[in-house]
């Protein structure tokens, strides 16, 4: 027998949410990316390219890659001051900041370029660790930085857990995968910021609950 009951039905005290979208301007090179992205599709869908060779997963994967840094796309392009990597690094810090007198804690979510997936090819881009080395750059200490693909026991993750609602660490990374449902490291979140959309719609939903959730102090 299972009783369900929806959020709503419930009406638990959750904290108000506040959403900001913020827009990154592409560079010429992401621009002419675009375009060939788009050639490719035409070629796909007129039949004049096997399955094999390409396909539309295939393409909206790079499209996907090359909007989140350009480097993604192609190693030898230089880092974009603009990139939506390091807006959101801007966005962090100056949300560490502000939130120091509560030790506020802040999740990023990003299924892209991970550390398991960089682990797989040594030299690969990993967009994870450009986060972490340009946040501690900019004065935030490398111990208040974790990657949730790091506990990968249940140990571990109670560890990172308790952390995290203490305030020794504040700023946590990881993907809809690993860092979504199930992770109830909300106590002291002051900020939740998403650098790609996940494949599901499902996806954004357990992204979200991370941070509108009872027990959340802000």
């Amino acid at each position: 027998v299972a009783d369900i009951k929806t959020a709503d039905q419930l009406n638990l005290p959750t904290p108000e949410v506040e959403y900001h979208n913020v827009k990154a301007q592409p560079t010429a090179a992401q621009q002419a990316m675009v375009q060939e992205l788009g050639k490719r599709a035409d070629r796909v869908r007129s039949g004049a390219v096997a399955p094999y060779e390409d396909n539309m997963l295939a393409i909206t994967n790079d499209g996907r890659k090359l909007a989140l840094d350009q480097r993604l796309a192609d190693s030898s392009l230089p880092d974009n001051p603009g990139s939506k990597l390091n807006m959101v690094v801007e966005n962090v810090f100056n949300t560490w900041e502000s939130s120091k007198p509560t030790k506020g804690t802040q999740l990023i979510f990003c299924d892209l370029a991970t550390p398991s997936a960089a682990g797989k090819d040594s030299g690969r881009f990993c967009s994870y660790d450009d986060i972490r080395d340009k946040l501690i750059a900019k004065g935030v200490p490398a111990d208040q930085i974790a990657y949730i693909h790091d506990a990968d026991t249940p140990k571990k993750k109670n560890a990172l857990s308790s952390k995290m609602k203490s305030g020794a660490i504040r700023v946590l990374i990881g993907s809809t995968a690993k860092m979504g449902a199930g992770t109830n490291v909300q106590d002291r979140l002051v900020a939740l910021h998403d650098l790609d959309c996940p494949w599901r719609p499902g996806d954004l939903a357990q992204r979200k609950g991370r941070i509108e959730r009872q027990g959340n102090q802000n």
